[in-house]
């Protein structure tokens, strides 16, 4: 078997349904074939270097897998006929690898993805610290700064002076 990795960009306006069924879709392909999906690596949301479907942002996903060529083959044919894919890449990193070797990534469920994002109850019952108020600096005004003048303009201050 051969390790590969594989770069592709999503439409940036694809909601995060879309985004879990490209993953699953995705996945269902390299594990169908007898592959196994080392890493699914979702890197956000990014600026493009140029416009791709004229689209200048996009969705970076990077999958580390194990598997035969045919897997490849058959990846990109999903993704090329997948119109919220802008682009991929596959890269093989290694002819021979060892698929015992190899540690497949494990889905997140949904249950442990929602009680990643919502906030701990503890944290918000806990009492906020009570904000202490620094004393004020008293307000000290600097000398003034006796600004060099050229000779004619002292010569006109002078000047208005006497006729005052």
């Amino acid at each position: 078997m051969r390790h590969y990795e594989t770069l592709f960009i999503v439409t940036p306006d694809s909601s995060e349904e879309d985004l879990k069924a490209i993953a699953s879709k995705i996945r269902g392909v390299v594990t169908g074939m007898n592959g196994i999906v080392a890493s699914y690596d979702e890197q956000g949301r990014k600026k493009l270097a140029y416009n791709v479907k004229k689209q200048n942002k996009g969705y970076y996903v990077l999958m580390d897998y194990v598997g035969s060529a045919d897997i490849v083959s058959e990846l990109e044919r999903n993704m090329r006929l997948d119109d919220r894919v802008l682009k991929y890449l596959t890269v093989k990193l290694a002819d021979q690898v060892d698929p015992e070797s190899i540690e497949p990534a494990k889905p997140e469920p949904l249950e442990q993805a929602e009680a990643a994002e919502a906030p701990e109850p503890e944290a918000a019952e806990a009492p906020e610290p009570e904000a202490v108020e620094a004393p004020e600096p008293e307000a000290v005004e600097p000398p003034e700064l006796e600004k060099a003048k050229s000779p004619e303009v002292q010569e006109s201050e002078e000047s208005e002076k006497k006729e005052s």
